[in-house]
């Protein structure tokens, strides 16, 4: 049986060693709590409708945060940049734009080497199939990518 000072202790190192895994997401809420309350309850909330933030736009490609991050800053992957910047750090992006781009970046990640491939399903496998088939098409749409 454990003390009651032993307990105390092993709490206190759990509390430690979770406090520096998870540093930057703790700093974060701290300063987007600070920050609601120096600005008041009158802090904007994101319009869902219209914007989009990165861990969404990541879980609909099927990618993660740091590969993410490597596609937006690459200028082959045509990325759509970010429109604003949410009071309390949060990048976001235009939903339209990202739902235009969304089929493009999925056929990019299939071929992005890493650990775990992403499962292309529907439209998407469907789409990369056709691309390999037809070299024509292949051309043309390389010649519209450049353009853009």
């Amino acid at each position: 049986m454990m003390t009651e000072a032993e307990r105390k202790e092993k709490r206190r190192l759990h509390n430690k060693k979770y406090r520096e895994e998870n540093r930057a997401s703790i700093n974060a809420r701290i300063r987007a709590h600070k920050l609601k309350k120096r600005i008041g309850e009158k802090m904007p909330e994101i319009n869902e409708q219209i914007n989009i933030t990165k861990k969404e736009i990541a879980k609909l490609i099927g990618v993660k945060m740091l590969m993410l991050e490597k596609i937006l800053i690459d200028k082959k992957y045509s990325a759509p940049k970010h429109t604003e910047t949410h009071f309390d750090g949060t990048v976001l992006f235009n939903r339209k734009e990202v739902m235009e781009w969304m089929p493009y970046a999925r056929e990019s990640c299939a071929f992005i080497k890493k650990g775990k491939q992403i499962k292309l399903t529907g439209m998407a496998a469907s789409i990369v199939h056709f691309m390999h088939r037809n070299k024509e098409t292949e051309l043309i749409c390389n010649e519209l990518r450049r353009k853009l």
